[in-house]
């Protein structure tokens, strides 16, 4: 009951303390074509993945580390530091330094080291800069663009890049910064960690599954402005800016899903064995 209490009380305190980085990230997570709608599915996440240890948890030798008062500071510095110049993204990393600097202090590194995932994964809930977003959605775009554009070429459209317009026979197509590939980014990034984690033990495969999430979701996201300036030039600008444009968003992440089940299937060894004569 006394831990239960502990828990409680630093609950309570650390929601206090943050409650300007969580309405922060609360507004981000919900603004209009923000990039991390999922957002809010991270901490459930987060907590699933300890649910699934806990019994391996209880087991584990409890210590301290004097350490964790160094972490805890530092954490603490980072977060007013943010709040103070408005740098609300220094002050949500800082929050998980802080939960590493409480578990290190009260439970031990041991522990530390059995939930470092689920208290790492909590990142992909982070929103970056809006000025870091700007400029790596500036990149994208042209780089969509060009792929695209090439694509298009390739199965015999002609078809021009001016900037972040694809200009084709009879038609064109603006590539915006919804269809960048950002937001289809972040979020397969954030399942291709969860589905990395749960693939098994080898720790190379989880890695070479993570990022392999990166060119999948920019090939997927060429893919699907590809499909959009095909049905612009063959069925019209408004037909590519109807359902259609909602529909492929859609259909980008589950064709990026399956790419990744793809890479996990490719890296899982046959347990079949050959039948014996």
């Amino acid at each position: 009951m006394k831990n239960y209490i502990k828990t409680g009380i630093i609950a309570i305190l650390l929601s206090l303390i943050y409650w300007p980085t969580f309405v922060w990230m609360w507004g981000r997570w919900n603004v209009a074509e923000t990039y991390y709608s999922h957002g809010i599915l991270i901490p459930v996440a987060s907590l699933f993945f300890l649910w699934q240890k806990k019994e391996d948890l209880l087991k584990q030798k409890i210590t301290t580390s004097n350490l964790g008062i160094v972490v805890i500071i530092v954490g603490l510095l980072l977060h007013f530091g943010g709040v103070m110049i408005k740098l609300y993204f220094l002050s949500a990393i800082s929050l998980m330094m802080l939960i590493a600097g409480l578990v290190l202090y009260f439970l031990g590194k041991d522990m530390l080291k059995k939930i470092m995932f689920p208290m790492v994964y909590l990142i992909f809930m982070i929103p970056l800069p809006l000025v870091l977003i700007s400029n790596i959605v500036l990149r994208m775009k042209l780089f969509a663009a060009q792929m695209s554009t090439v694509m298009l070429n390739k199965i015999g459209f002609t078809a021009v890049r001016d900037g972040n317009i694809i200009k084709m026979a009879h038609s064109y197509l603006e590539v915006g910064a919804p269809c960048s590939g950002l937001r289809s980014l972040i979020s397969l990034m954030a399942f291709g960690a969860a589905f990395a984690y749960l693939s098994g033990d080898n720790l190379i495969k989880k890695w070479v599954i993570f990022f392999s999430a990166f060119p999948i979701a920019i090939g997927a996201n060429v893919c699907r402005i590809t499909l959009l300036g095909w049905v612009s030039e063959v069925y019209g600008m408004k037909a590519a800016q109807g359902w259609i444009h909602d529909f492929s968003g859609y259909l980008l992440f589950a064709i990026a899903a399956v790419g990744l089940l793809v890479v996990n299937s490719l890296l899982t060894p046959s347990t079949s064995e050959e039948p014996h004569s």
